[in-house]
């Protein structure tokens, strides 16, 4: 069969009565076609490149705004770590001089080795933390603005762990200072410093001829003499551990201040406190009697250590006497 050669395109108008027709080789029919075909796959390809070119372009203004916003919050976070470090540091200062201070190298050598190093490096980094999240890459989009912004937030990880592990370290030497610091409080305060009752030392510490016949004998505290009902005040902090009569003494009051030390008060007219009673420095406990085996009013006055007398008038340091 013969393969038309030519094509004949008719052209019919709508109002006038002649036809026109066109005769078109073969060849130019197969040309137009194969032209279209050509413009169509090529505008579907421009169309499709330029969707995605387009595509690209908003994920790119995403991601900017994202670091941008992500590199503002970057610059916050080093501010507040700046400030950390800062505050770190005079609480580290603080304590290494209230440490000077209360002279406590010798009682707490372990407090050195618990104070964080000044010029600590801040590249070591603690399990647990959390980096702070950013976008993933989208697509094949390289940005390495993104990873910049990663590796920022890498070390700012790294700079939060090590500012908690130093927290950590200086609350932990701030408490054993703290309790340091209150134990000592609390020995300043059972240390017998002041004079128990104002009036005149008749007779002091040590062997002494017995005022009832010529014996020598040791005379273990202190006598104050003054007027009847004199106050009795506690010379420090203390609890009574004994409000009753004793052979020798007549009525007697015994305060234990801790760490070993007792107070006893003898000769005394009444209390003003009862056994189990705690009570502070200055706070009256008895008047000033003169029962027992006494030769006037006054007070019978001792300081003993673990259970020996120790002359009271080494620890008195505050005067009574107006």
């Amino acid at each position: 069969m013969a393969k038309n050669r030519f094509y004949t395109i008719l052209i019919v108008p709508e109002k006038t009565a002649q036809v026109r027709h066109i005769v078109l080789p073969s060849w130019v029919i197969r040309g137009i076609a194969f032209g279209l075909a050509f413009c169509i796959l090529l505008g579907g390809v421009m169309i499709f490149d330029y969707t995605y070119v387009m595509s690209q372009v908003g994920e790119n203004k995403q991601l900017k705004l994202e670091n941008r916003r992500l590199r503002q919050q970057v610059q916050l976070f080093q501010n507040k770590i700046t400030t950390a470090e800062s505050t770190l540091e005079r609480v580290k200062s603080f304590a290494t001089r209230l440490r000077v201070i209360m002279h406590v190298e010798d009682q707490a050598p372990n407090l050195q080795s618990k104070l964080p190093d000044a010029n600590v490096n801040l590249t070591a980094s603690t399990s647990g933390a959390t980096t702070p999240p950013v976008a993933e890459d989208q697509g094949d989009l390289i940005d390495p603005e993104k990873q910049e912004l990663k590796k920022e937030y890498s070390a700012l990880d790294t700079k939060i762990s090590q500012l908690t592990q130093e927290a950590l370290h200086t609350e932990e030497l701030l408490q054993d200072e703290y309790e340091i610091l209150y134990d000592k409080k609390s020995f300043l305060a059972a240390l017998p410093t002041r004079q128990p009752a104002p009036g005149y030392f008749t007779s002091g510490f040590g062997v002494r001829t017995s005022p009832y016949g010529d014996r020598i004998k040791m005379h273990e505290g202190l006598d104050i003499a003054n007027r009847l009902d004199t106050p009795i005040r506690a010379p420090a902090d203390g609890e009574v551990v004994f409000a009753a009569s004793k052979a020798g003494y007549g009525l007697t009051l015994v305060l234990n201040h801790g760490y070993g030390i007792e107070t006893w008060y003898g000769h005394l007219r009444r209390f003003a406190v009862a056994k189990g009673e705690k009570v502070r420095r200055g706070t009256k406990i008895a008047m000033l009697g003169n029962t027992g085996r006494s030769t006037g009013p006054h007070v019978h006055y001792e300081v003993r250590v673990h259970g020996y007398p120790v002359d009271p008038r080494s620890y008195i340091f505050e005067d009574s006497n107006p």
